[in-house]
């Protein structure tokens, strides 16, 4: 059994313990485990209305999965678009359906606020673009698409 909710303050510390165990991000390489949860509760507090940031809590493993989902004005399609950037289940917790609530949470709040299209971005490396977990649920790959990437700051 599992629960999704928005994340709290108080979910900061398993969420840095959930990302820097997956072990994709140089960022939690290099700052401390009390570090790392600063940011992240930081960011937490301040995503009011522009952003959702979600949980997973599974009953028996705890906090196991993380989303974040982005409101953007779009006047290209003459209306707001939502851009999930993140979405992590950690490994010991894949395929109890973690990522599908994680995902399903997002549309429905995208479709919430009458968001005309919902996109994110998935590493052709990962196992979940492996795996087809995303057209699985119904999504379709942009092909004719290429991400640029601009760092402003080192990541």
């Amino acid at each position: 059994m599992h629960q999704i909710r928005p994340a709290r303050s108080a979910d900061a510390p398993a969420i840095a313990a959930l990302l820097a165990g997956i072990g994709w991000f140089g960022v939690y390489e290099a700052t401390t485990p009390a570090q790392a949860t600063a940011h992240v509760r930081s960011l937490i507090e301040s995503a009011a209305d522009r952003s959702l940031l979600l949980v997973a809590e599974h009953a028996d493993q705890g906090l196991c999965g993380y989303c974040a989902v982005h409101w953007l004005p779009t006047a290209i399609i003459q209306g707001w678009e939502a851009y999930l950037s993140e979405l992590f289940v950690a490994e010991s917790a894949r395929s109890l359906g973690l990522g599908h609530g994680l995902l399903a949470a997002a549309v429905q709040a995208a479709r919430e606020r009458d968001c005309l299209r919902i996109w994110l971005v998935n590493n052709r490396q990962r196992s979940s673009y492996e795996r087809g977990f995303y057209t699985k649920q119904g999504w379709s790959e942009q092909a004719q698409m290429a991400r640029f990437v601009l760092p402003l700051a080192p990541l």
